[in-house]
This record gives structure tokens, sequence and C-alpha cells, in this order.
């Protein structure tokens, strides 16, 4: 099967964004996104999206030629120290031997690590390079890391590559290839494919920023087979938008500890290892926009541990093998206009301290277990004017005694419309129609 250009893939966000605007009622029909399977990579030809990506890519304005290249090898490092928009021909040039080889048109092998320093700027570029192979085999392997420079990789496939099995490394125990900006450095990819990258050492993950004042973009790519698909650490800023992340062993996009300010909009998130977009610890005041997010192997969005502050609005997710969504041990969230359905366990989940989210307008239908869970130490959160049909067991889920608001919701077709337990309170104000043993159930 031929594989598909990212240009439909981002086209078919645009038009399930356009879908979620309102609510439906019971009578609406209701219908789901369908997907195709996920298109299996061959790691001896992984850049399968390469030619569309790159013409793309040459689109963009010609950021000028290089100048004063000021780079040494040393060490098994390439380490560049100066000079502007610095291509892969004129670093070559300026390192020799086998550090860097052209071994066709538009491909490259990086053969020795490389490091771009403060005063320094990297352009990895289509037509100049299209694909560009990290040498990653057995117990060892090169690495890209942005150090207070800036890199710029537009219209290209970085892989990892195993010069002996003439393919992508695909055995991360050993360690493999990876990105990595930290320490003011500034990474920006646009209009490429990130594959077969990283492992699980601390900073290695495959595509990372780290630590304050380092920054940039992903935009307009694909990156897939990385152990975490994107990770980021005290990171300000990060715009995320357009992309596809897909199979990665763990997380699709995971910023970390203390990122803020993040943009994530317009992704398709799907058939990573463990959740789709996951903010943890501490990550602040962000948005989470217009993505559609599905078949995970656990939740398909998360906030976690003092994630507040938060937006997660407008995304469609389905399918993943636990919650569409859930806010957990995180406060001041609010999770609006989204299409939740067909999740494994509940629709959506605010538990564990969570306190004053505000879950509104979301269209919950068709999960495995409930529609809404409330559990577990959540106080002062709302539910409203939510349209939440048709889930296996529970339309609204309350277990605990923190206060809460049920209100305005439209609840219909599930076993019981509202369980409540371990509170006295009770919702108010919802339309609840046609649950089969009843509205409200009490334990």
């Amino acid at each position: 099967m031929r594989p598909r250009s990212l240009l439909p893939v981002v086209a078919a966000v645009a038009l399930g964004v356009a879908a979620l605007a309102g609510c439906s009622t019971p009578e609406t029909p209701f219908v789901p996104r369908e997907v195709a399977a996920s298109t299996p990579i061959d790691p001896a030809q992984p850049c399968v999206r390469q030619s569309s990506l790159a013409s793309q890519a040459r689109r963009s304005a010609d950021p000028g030629a290089a100048s004063g290249v000021k780079a040494a090898l040393a060490g098994g490092v390439i380490r560049v120290t100066g000079g502007e928009n610095v291509t892969l021909t004129a670093l070559s040039k300026a390192v020799g031997g086998s550090a860097l080889k052209q071994t066709a048109p538009g491909q490259w092998v990086l053969g020795a690590s490389l490091e771009v320093l403060p005063g320094a700027s990297v352009r990895i570029a289509a037509p100049e390079a299209t694909w560009l192979k990290l040498r990653s085999e057995a117990n060892d392997f090169v690495t890209v890391k942005v150090l207070g420079g800036t890199l710029n990789i537009e219209g290209t496939c970085v892989t990892s590559w195993d010069p002996a099995e003439s393919k992508a490394d695909i055995l991360e125990d050993d360690g493999r290839s990876f990105l990595l900006a930290r320490d003011g450095g500034q990474m920006l990819v646009d209009w490429s494919e990130l594959r077969f990258l990283g492992h699980g050492v601390i900073e290695s993950y495959g595509l990372s920023w780290r630590t304050a004042g380092a920054g940039g973009q992903i935009t307009h790519s694909v990156v897939s087979h990385l152990h975490f698909g994107l990770y980021s650490y005290e990171i300000d800023g990060l715009k995320i938008t357009d992309n596809e992340f897909h199979d990665n062993l763990l997380y699709g996009v995971d910023p970390h500890t203390g990122s803020r300010n993040l943009v994530i909009e317009r992704n398709v998130v799907h058939d990573n290892g463990k959740h789709g977009i996951i903010l943890a610890e501490d990550c602040t005041d962000s948005v989470i926009r217009d993505n559609v997010v599905y078949r995970n192997a656990h939740h398909g969005i998360v906030l976690y541990q003092r994630s507040d502050r938060n937006t997660i609005e407008n995304n469609e997710t389905f399918r993943n093998v636990a919650q569409g969504i859930n806010v957990n041990e995180s406060a001041d969230n609010v999770v609006r206009g989204n299409r939740v359905y067909e999740n494994g366990e509940s629709g959506i989940g605010v538990g564990q301290t969570s306190m004053r989210n505000v879950v509104e307008n979301n269209e919950i239908r068709s999960n495995g277990q409930d529609g809404v869970r409330l559990v577990s130490e959540a106080a002062q959160n709302q539910v409203r004017t939510n349209t939440i049909g048709n889930n296996a067991r529970y339309g609204v889920y309350i277990d605990g005694e923190g206060e809460f608001d049920v209100s305005d919701n439209v609840i219909f077709g599930s076993k019981y419309g509202v369980l409540l337990k371990n509170t006295d309170q009770q919702p108010g104000g919802n339309e609840m129609r046609d649950n089969l043993d009843g509205d409200v159930l009490t334990r």
C-alpha cells in the first residue's frame, strides 16, 4: 500500500475540528471517525513521506548561503562553534574524512556526533539533504546535540542507521542515536520525518528539548518509532503543530517537568505504546487543541501532577485502551468542546485530588465504562452542558466526598444516568432519558 502523505492527515484534522462546533442532541446522528490501520514502516526504507515533505519545505524562503563556518572534529565529535546557516556540504568540507559524507544525491551519513554551540547555526534541509542517517550500531551510536546554538531541520528525513544491517537501528537496549536541544539551544523541525531514534536513558528519548532557555518548534512533520515521540523538560513556549506522532514506544507527545505555555494543536497522535499526549509534573498554562488522538495503549490525553491552568479544547479522542481524557492531581483546567468516544474504559476521568476543573460542552459517547468519572478526592469540579450518551455503565460516576457541580447535561442511553457513591450531594438540572435501569443510583 502506498504510504499516505501528511497533507491529507492534517486536512482530516481540520475537517474534524469543523464538526466539533457545538454538542448534538440524542436525536442527532453521531458519526465516529473512520481511521485506517497503522501502516508498517520498513526500517530499510523508513522515509516514506520524504518527497512530499521535502517539496513543501522547499517552498519556504531561502535563508541564505552558509557563512563563517567554524567547525572541528575531535574525539569523535564535530563541534560547530561559528557560522550562520551552515549546511552539511559546508560542514563536510570543514571537517573532512568520513565523519560526515554524502553517499547518494540528498543522502548523508553522520559518522561522528554533532554539537552546535553558541554562536553557530546549522541548517539540514532539502534539496541538499533529504535523508540524514545517524550511525547507530551495537553499543556505539552518534548523537545530534544543540548546546546553545541553533539547528533547523527542513524537509529532511532523519533516522538512526546501522550500516552493517543496512537499515535503521530498531534495538534500543544498547543505545540509539537521538536529537537533543538544551542549554539555550534552539531546534526547529519543519516538514520532516523523524524515525527510529532514541532510547530510555535521560535526555536520550529521541527528540528532546531540555532545560530553561532552550526552545523551538516542530511543525508539519512525522515522528514514529522513537522511544518518546517528543519530550520536553522546563521548556517555555514550545510549538507542536500539524504533525503526526505514531507507533512510538511509550508516549506520543510528552512535555514534562515545568514545561509551560505550550501550543499543541492540529496533531494526529495514534498507536503509541502508552499515552497519546501527556503533560506531566507542573506543566502549566498550555493549550491542547484540535488534535485527533486514537488507538493509544493507555489514555488519549492526560494532565498529571500539578499540570494546572491548561485548556483541552476541540480534540477528538477515541478508541484508546483506557480513558479518552484523564485529569489527575491537577487543577483549574478547562476541558471543552471535545468528542470523546469508544474508549476502552471511560470517556473523561477527573481524580486524585484534582480541583476546580471545568468539563463542559463535550460529546462523550459509547465508552466501555462511564462517560465521566469524578473520583478519589476530586473536589470543586464542574461537569456541565455536556452530551453524555450510550456509555456502557454510567453516564456520570461520582465516588467521593468532594463538592461537585454536575448540571445541565443531557445524559442518556447508559445502564444508569448517574452513580452517587460516598456522597450526600445530588446532581441538578440534568436532562436524563432512556437509561436502561434508571437515572440515578445511590450506593
